[in-house]
């Protein structure tokens, strides 16, 4: 039976919102609904839950934004303008495009303001939950935990995209806005030791799993995944290794043996899923709008089911054309398909920019827009990868990274084509053969630019018109690209925060 136990955050979240503010980037004044106050609540068991359940809605605040498919999630910002993403769409042409990058143009600003405040509303959700003493401790420390991992994922993607800013991370700040005072931006390793806190902290108290009926919920492996996520954006490879092998050790986590059965509807909570986001086709649900975004607008459900196609986001031939012939992960970029008239199309010819990431099935349930399908964010693969490239940079190529990656690839052939320790003569050919691997493996999951920059590949990519579809004719890309500009509100409202540079 379909999960409803985060889906039923939206029927709380009202409750949230009612005591804590959005800081100052969005106002300072917390808006008090009837008679609820910091008085009185959370007071309660129930309190205390709606109040955590109501900081997990900050993850998707609906069908769009945050961690789904919009314009202006977490998927497309971390795609953006890298060898894996091209769009239809006409505001993609424009400057995103083509790096005239402005701090308050489309699309750079919107998760800027989505989850700076969403920071500030988990810190003030940490001190009212301090405040309930019907709660058992127990609990109480687990949703604390679960909060502070939460926040911990806000803060890196905010670092990742934009840099380090200020957030509110001091309780008496985050419950006393009318005197908080602004500061100035913090250094990197400010920022790293932040978020690092906090996942640590998380990652001590939350349980390996939950039951069936709390999946969405932070675990300890996601808790530790985000500090992979940390560690790899750091370089830090000594971290990446130990975290990884904790993860791994934790012996809950598999892959699963065919690689469209991540996503598949019938297969949900399944053991490589390390974080996903719970969905539901109702409208009335937190909903799964991926496919909507990516399918052919001629596209007809080969099983006669309702279909919403908007043509929007395709993965570039180039990058489709970098698979093996052989690789059964490429299945997932559908190129012929059945058009609304019956007939047998192939992509190459009705689709110059690229190929439809089909990796979410259509749902029996939904509305064609709007599906159930879980959507994943984390999962084990990505462990593995990650470890693979961190003992690579410890060590340089090793029999442990190479099994790692095979182990990976197992599933993807049939027979076998493993790759070979005696392949990669330096460090520098196994690290670029770790990007590929990452691409083929992980794309259009949100990964790819974080990647490419780590990597020293972002500029240059982006000024390659072969792996662009001519998308950067003028080849503007340059370093200060790499982070997204800060918003001039958010410049406007703390006369301390500097611009990044080059904007």
């Amino acid at each position: 039976m379909k999960n409803n136990s985060i889906n039923r955050i939206i029927k709380t979240v009202a409750i949230l919102f009612i005591l804590t503010a959005t800081a100052c980037e969005n106002g300072l004044e917390p808006e008090i609904y009837d008679k609820l106050s910091k008085d009185n609540f959370p007071q309660t068991a129930d309190d205390a839950k709606a109040l955590v359940n109501g900081v997990y809605l900050d993850f998707r605040r609906g069908p769009w934004n945050r961690y789904n498919a919009a314009n202006e999630s977490r998927l497309v910002m971390g795609l953006m303008t890298t060898d894996e993403f091209s769009c239809y769409w006409d505001g993609y042409w424009g400057a995103p495009f083509n790096f005239t990058w402005q701090p308050d143009g489309w699309p750079f600003s919107t998760m800027y303001w989505d989850f700076v405040p969403s920071i500030t509303r988990a810190t003030a959700a940490i001190g009212q939950l301090s405040s309930v003493t019907s709660l058992d401790a127990s609990l109480k420390n687990r949703y604390i935990a679960e909060i502070k991992a939460a926040r911990g994922y806000w803060m890196y993607d905010i670092y990742n995209l934009y840099g380090p800013v200020p957030f509110i991370t001091k309780i008496e700040d985050a419950l006393n806005l009318k005197d908080y005072q602004q500061v100035a931006r913090p250094s990197n390793a400010e920022m790293v030791s932040l978020i690092e806190k906090d996942l640590k902290e998380a990652s001590e108290v939350l349980p390996v799993k939950y039951g069936s009926s709390d999946f969405g919920r932070l675990t300890k492996g996601a808790a530790l995944m985000g500090l992979v996520k940390l560690y790899l954006h750091e370089k830090d490879w000594e971290k990446v290794k130990t975290t990884a092998e904790t993860i791994i050790n934790l012996n809950v986590y598999n892959l699963q043996s065919q690689y469209k059965s991540i996503w598949a509807l019938d297969n949900e909570q399944n053991s490589e899923i390390i974080f996903a986001i719970p969905c539901n086709a109702s409208i009335n649900g937190v909903t799964n709008n991926f496919r909507a975004h990516v399918l052919y607008s001629d596209w007809a459900s080969p099983n006669g089911l309702p279909v919403t196609a908007w043509n929007g986001y395709k993965v570039p031939w180039p990058f489709y054309d970098t698979f093996d012939n052989d690789d059964k992960r490429r299945d997932l970029l559908e190129r012929n398909y059945i058009g609304s008239q019956g007939q047998k199309l192939d992509a190459r010819a009705t689709s110059p920019l690229g190929a439809a990431p089909v990796k979410y099935p259509e749902d029996p349930s939904g509305t064609g827009q709007d599906q159930g399908t879980d959507y994943v964010i984390y999962r084990y693969a990505d462990v593995l990868l990650s470890l693979s490239e961190a003992l690579n940079e410890l060590n340089g190529p090793n029999q442990q990274s190479i099994d790692l990656i095979n182990i990976v690839r197992a599933r993807a052939f049939s027979p076998a084509k493993p790759v070979s320790l005696s392949s990669f003569g330096s460090k520098e050919s196994l690290r670029e053969y770790i990007l590929k691997e990452r691409g083929w493996e992980l794309y259009f999951e949100g990964n790819r630019r974080e990647d490419l920059i780590r990597h020293g590949k972002f500029i240059e990519y982006a000024n390659d018109p072969t792996k662009m579809v001519n998308r950067n004719p003028q080849k503007l890309a340059r370093d200060k690209h790499k982070l997204y500009p800060i918003p001039s509100k958010a410049i406007f409202e703390n006369p301390l925060m500097k611009q990044n540079d080059g904007y």
